[in-house]
């Protein structure tokens, strides 16, 4: 039987590609890349469908009309796979995203179980994950002098872990599994995936947490003041030593302007046009050194390993870190010191 010349499965029709690269004829290269793209992502086979989306960028940047028509085909089929119940726990969301953000928001995202009596997520830790019930009750607790204190349960629909995964911060509550729970997660990392395809996700994603946080909103119904250490502001400049991994000093030092100082830590200022870089000091230690006027008119020295628990974003590369005292400060002392005294490094 005489061949027709047309590929009869869809290795011949990768081998005609490769072919047809070769040849330089970009018009059938593309061609052929759209129905393969088609013939995949209708098949939900989309990380074929992607890489060979991709293809076409490398085949022939200029084929646009063929590009953005394969992009839609692409989300047009993974819409379909995305599950009825999952979307109808959190409608407002998917209502505000268009489809390629839901795609990829809800692609982005892993399942994990938790049994009854698991920690989630534990008050202090550095853990930057944004999670989604699905199923089973969360207890929230907060440490205040040693004793936990609940004040609400989470279940299917809720969010949490918006500060630490929108923001350089470690946990600021304790999540407890009640039962057995499910849930979705997204990593922190997937933010940066997303700048380029969908930039708009991370301020949409953002907002929407922002307005259904239950932590923040129960926190304020019970008036429980997270933030226990009343904060006293100075001024002046101090110095820090990062420790390494084995717990020793850094040789370099490093300069920052005090903020305020409270029995429990104290905030400075540091200039940094690295976020990245910033980003890696979450949970470090490192040694304190400043001295400060005393209302009596002696100096106190002050020389301490602290843990940093807050990066902040100012403006100009200005950030603002936070730092924890191993052990809280007598309240007498921080009430002793003159603010009206710049602060000296050490």
């Amino acid at each position: 039987m005489e061949s027709t010349g047309e590929p009869t499965n869809r290795l011949e029709q990768e081998a005609l590609l490769e072919h047809y690269v070769a040849q330089n004829d970009t018009e059938a290269a593309t061609k052929l890349l759209y129905e393969l793209i088609g013939n995949y992502a209708r098949e939900k086979n989309f990380e074929k469908a992607e890489a060979l989306h991709d293809r076409m960028y490398e085949v022939d940047p200029m084929a646009l009309t063929e590009i953005v028509r394969a992009r839609e085909l692409i989300e047009a089929e993974k819409s379909e796979t995305l599950d009825a119940e999952h979307l109808e726990l959190w409608p407002e969301l998917y209502y505000s995203l268009n489809t390629a953000e839901a795609n990829a928001l809800y692609y982005s995202m892993k399942p994990a179980t938790f049994e009854a009596g698991d920690t989630i997520m534990a008050q202090g830790e550095l853990k930057r994950r944004l999670y989604f019930i699905l199923s089973g009750y969360i207890h929230a607790l907060y440490k205040r002098g040693g004793t936990e204190h609940f004040f609400t349960t989470l279940s299917a629909g809720d969010l949490f872990g918006q500060a630490s995964f929108f923001s350089l911060t470690v946990c600021t509550v304790t999540l407890k599994a009640q039962s057995r729970v499910k849930v979705n997660y997204l990593e922190k990392d997937v933010l940066k995936n997303w700048k380029t395809d969908v930039p708009a996700l991370e301020t949409k994603l953002a907002d929407h947490c922002s307005k259904k946080d239950r932590i923040k909103k129960e926190l304020e119904k019970e008036n429980m003041e997270r933030r226990a250490d009343k904060r006293f502001a100075l001024s002046g400049r101090l110095s820090f030593q990062l420790l390494d991994n084995s717990g020793k000093l850094m040789a370099r030092k490093y300069k920052g302007h005090v903020a305020d100082i409270s029995a429990g830590g104290l905030s400075f200022l540091i200039k940094s046009n690295n976020v990245d870089s910033m980003r890696l000091l979450l949970g470090r230690q490192l040694r304190v050194g400043f001295e400060v006027s005393l209302k009596s008119g002696h100096v106190q020295k002050v020389s301490e390993i602290m843990t940093i628990i807050a990066i902040q974003p100012q403006v100009f590369d200005d950030f603002s870190i936070h730092v924890k005292f191993e052990s809280p400060k007598n309240i007498q002392f921080i009430a002793e010191i003159d603010p009206e005294i710049p602060v000296q490094p050490e």
